[in-house]
């Protein structure tokens, strides 16, 4: 199986035909009224000092427009919280690299299914769309939050051409790493191990999976039903990157979708906790802007649902500066 790899993953109506629809949201996503819009916040990209090996798809710096160009009537990655009010429904059309048209150079997609990525969320992009300028106690309330840097597989990559015309925007859902598997009831096996993993066969979990470039940690999960949706902000780059040929993809993608498959059989008699906790940690309908990191090595969390309860306390903060209230 060669070429670009084409898995993607959609949960917004508007979107071009996928090769799947795996973590459509079952319910509808609200947003705060309060939160302004930070999807297509300028791009930026940091270059690391390049390490001697090989990189296989050639990089493309894209456009970097001037920080006030932001496209205020693009939805929020809040709108994709439950129990908030939505602010937007804008959106434009995105394409995957299965089916984008040629005048998508292929250049917009840096980050291609997979590859495994580091990310956190960008404050500083959140700061500059609500409006708060430098200095400000409201900026400096929301830079200060704790947020932590993950690790996650990409399994479905997008692009879209900003409301001005400017700039591809990138989009990518990436399925997060752990390690341990998911601890939510009647999850706890959708999984696989990553190698270096302690035993090579986990039953009906496979073999780990493996990467071109050695895993930097051992015995690793590798999530198969839950994950982010980013949109990326800054992109740190390193021509040291982890990622799988295609064929241990292909493998992958279908126990992504056996997974799916399985959790939503037995979420049709799960109470409403459990429902409440699996949907926390799908991705989400809207992107989050997120920080970038090809090279995965380095300080990150190790348990993805911290993520997941930082994104709802920024979200309280933010709703908070904006009732104009102490952070």
């Amino acid at each position: 199986m060669g070429g670009i790899k084409t898995a993607c993953f959609s949960a917004c109506e508007d979107r071009l035909p996928c090769i799947s629809s795996l973590h459509h949201p079952s319910t509808p996503k609200l947003v705060s009224s309060s939160l302004l819009q930070v999807l297509t916040m300028p791009v930026r990209e940091f270059i690391l000092p390049p390490l001697d090996i090989h990189i296989a798809r050639p990089i493309s710096p894209g456009g970097c427009p001037s920080a006030g160009d932001v496209d205020m009537a693009s939805p929020t990655f809040w709108a994709s919280l439950p129990d908030r009010p939505r602010t937007s429904e804008s959106r434009r059309p995105s394409f995957s690299a299965s089916n984008a048209p040629d005048t998508i150079p292929p250049s917009a997609w840096r980050v291609q299914p997979g590859q495994y990525i580091a990310f956190s969320i960008d404050k500083d992009a959140v700061a500059v769309a609500a409006g708060y300028t430098d200095g400000s106690n409201e900026k400096n309330a929301i830079l200060q939050f704790p947020a932590g840097r993950y690790i996650g597989l990409v399994v479905g990559s997008y692009v879209q051409r900003a409301d001005d015309d400017s700039r591809w925007l990138e989009e990518l859902i990436v399925m997060y790493v752990a390690r341990a598997p998911p601890a939510i009831p009647g999850t706890e096996a959708c999984y696989v191990p990553i190698a270096p993993f302690q035993v090579e066969d986990v039953g009906s979990r496979g073999p780990p999976l493996r990467t071109k470039t050695l895993f930097p940690w051992k015995d690793r999960a590798q999530w198969t039903t839950f994950g982010a949706r980013l949109q990326i902000q800054t992109l740190h780059e390193s021509k040291l990157s982890f990622d799988m040929d295609d064929d241990e993809f292909a493998r992958l993608e279908l126990r992504l979708t056996m997974d799916h498959d399985a959790m939503e059989q037995k979420l049709k008699g799960a109470d409403e906790a459990t429902k409440e906790a699996v949907e926390k940690l799908r991705p989400a309908s809207e992107p989050l802007p997120a920080i970038v990191w090809r090279d995965i090595r380095g300080e990150h969390g190790e348990d993805p649902t911290e993520f997941v309860t930082q994104i709802y306390a920024l979200d309280e903060l933010m709703q908070r500066l904006a009732a104009g209230g102490c952070a």
